[in-house]
């Protein structure tokens, strides 16, 4: 959900061209991190995915218990059925908004081309111009790149933890020094992941007290106070500019530690809070067995929340535009009320009533 916040931007934007003044949206003193820093959760979507994945089936893969073609297929009944209906939905919408208003909302690229793109999840694999259609799915798009890449990882026997911190690492690279800078930010999220699970493997196969873990849960939920501050501020950074300030000494040229401790506030959450989140709540899990069930609904959510946030966003800017001729609406605490309830019942009837339906029918038909 800290996603869509980050999104409430959309209704803001002049056509296609953003236009990003968080600090008059809603309620901005309560929900302004994630407001600001709400996209930073499509890497812990991957770090979490890389963990589930090492788990469920690295083991599995390596010793040839399932198929490439089996991988593939459950993949694709769970992912590809509301994908192509948001899909269906916002080409839609964007043609009813350049017919009706002479311009697009939020999305320029929304031709034949990246239509077809969309249809293959090919919509972030450098291929396009672009975002386009329903843009959030780009994440989805790249974790089908990473799902193709685990599976020859594993079945290489290439699953150990440094080769998933080497992985990574080729991620971060890919991050810096290329076009599709989006593939790299999903793979080094994705084998970080990696890497926290032979972590957890190693603390499970110790058998770590009830008490650690307690102390384990207390110190992690510090950290999501001290890191979004320093994530924030640059507090680190700052300090450390403050003393050479102080001191008289040259800060001109290059200033290694600095960088250093500015990259270490920009990574925090993925190299530091993400993992070591995943980590506790997995040992939290194996101690107790009773976290899965109780937040299990949290997950059934996630992704038809994701996908249908920007079909809604559609639907809520015409109904706007329609009956006050603008978007003053969303500035107001009632219009969040309003579109988040919209966008929980949908999501519950949709995993319900489309999502599970055509998972198992899908499945059904190849064993």
């Amino acid at each position: 959900m800290s996603v869509v916040f980050w999104h409430w931007q959309h209704f803001f934007y002049d056509g296609t061209k953003r236009v990003f003044d968080p600090e008059r949206y809603p309620l901005h003193g309560l929900f302004s991190p994630l407001y600001l820093y709400g996209g930073t959760a499509v890497n812990l979507f991957f770090c979490l995915s890389g963990f589930i994945f090492y788990w469920l089936y690295s083991g599995r893969i390596e010793k040839g218990g399932i198929s490439a073609g089996r991988f593939a297929w459950l993949r694709f009944s769970r992912l590809y059925p509301l994908h192509f209906l948001t899909l269906c939905l916002v080409a839609a919408g964007q043609q009813f908004m350049i017919r009706h208003y002479g311009r697009y909302f939020v999305y320029p690229w929304n031709d034949a081309h990246h239509f077809v793109l969309q249809l293959f999840f090919a919509s972030n694999w450098g291929l396009e111009r672009g975002n386009s259609f329903n843009g959030p799915i780009w994440s989805v798009s790249v974790e089908v790149i990473l799902y193709a890449l685990f599976f020859v990882v594993c079945r290489l026997g290439l699953r150990s933890w440094w080769h998933a911190a080497l992985f990574s690492g080729a991620g971060f690279i890919l991050m810096k020094t290329v076009a599709i800078v989006e593939v790299g930010t999903g793979m080094f999220s994705f084998f970080i992941g990696g890497a926290v699970f032979h972590l957890f493997v190693r603390i499970c196969r110790r058998q770590l007290s009830h008490a650690a873990v307690q102390r384990l849960v207390v110190f992690t939920g510090v950290m999501w106070i001290v890191i979004p501050l320093s994530f924030g501020y640059d507090f680190p950074y700052r300090a450390y500019r403050h003393c050479l300030l102080h001191w008289g000494a040259n800060i001109q040229g290059n200033d290694v530690p600095g960088l250093i401790l500015y990259n270490a506030s920009t990574y925090s959450f993925d190299l530091v809070l993400f993992p070591l989140t995943i980590l506790t709540l997995a040992l939290w899990e194996t101690c107790r067995g009773t976290l899965g069930k109780r937040v299990a609904y949290i997950g059934h959510l996630s992704y038809s929340s994701y996908l249908l946030h920007f079909p809604l966003q559609m639907v809520f800017m015409v109904a706007a535009l329609h009956f006050t001729g603008g978007n003053a609406f969303f500035y107001s605490p009632c219009a969040l009320l309003v579109f988040f309830s919209t966008l929980i019942l949908l999501s519950l009837g949709c995993y319900r009533f489309i999502e599970m339906p055509c998972q198992a029918f899908l499945r059904g038909r190849v064993r």
